[in-house]
């Protein structure tokens, strides 16, 4: 259980920093308000056009906060798509190693050893983050060689 991939915890960002970028988000939005609000004293706008400054200081708060979302709801969909796949390789995996048993004795090593294979393409290829390029790109449904399963399946390991 030393595979990277399987033990990777997504790194969740702490509560500190967290806290401390919001603020100086924050900061900066009050940073340009003050600057646009500096700007248009200079060029003597006041009154109801003063109050442009604000309608833009919360356009650009709303922007801000509208792709922070659009960029967190593009990662949940891709996070949501891989964990879908595995469901569909391993739940196909685990379909034909339960109906082994209704299988003749010398084929069973043959469609388990086929099981795993296509759990472990799932795991190299599905999953991000591992290496590309040591696997197969489809799965691996009659992968197993014929020596190995044959030497199984009579009984010699």
């Amino acid at each position: 259980m030393n595979n990277p991939g399987m033990s990777r915890i997504p790194q969740v960002p702490s509560l500190l920093r967290r806290v401390g970028f919001s603020f100086l988000l924050g900061f900066c939005l009050f940073l340009l308000g003050a600057l646009l609000q500096g700007v248009l004293s200079q060029h003597g706008i006041s009154g109801v056009s003063a109050y442009i400054d604000d309608l833009v200081m919360g356009a650009l708060a709303g922007l801000v906060v509208f792709f922070y979302e659009q960029r967190r709801s593009k990662d949940v969909t891709q996070k949501l798509a891989v964990i879908a796949a595995m469901n569909h390789h391993v739940r196909n995996a685990l379909q034909t190693i339960s109906y082994v048993p209704y299988t003749e004795q010398a084929k069973q090593i043959s469609l388990i050893q086929q099981s795993v294979n296509r759990i472990q393409w799932a795991l190299r290829e599905v999953l991000p983050g591992e290496q590309p390029g040591d696997g197969e790109k489809i799965p691996p449904t009659a992968a197993v060689s014929n020596g190995k399963a044959a030497s199984s399946a009579d009984g010699t390991r």
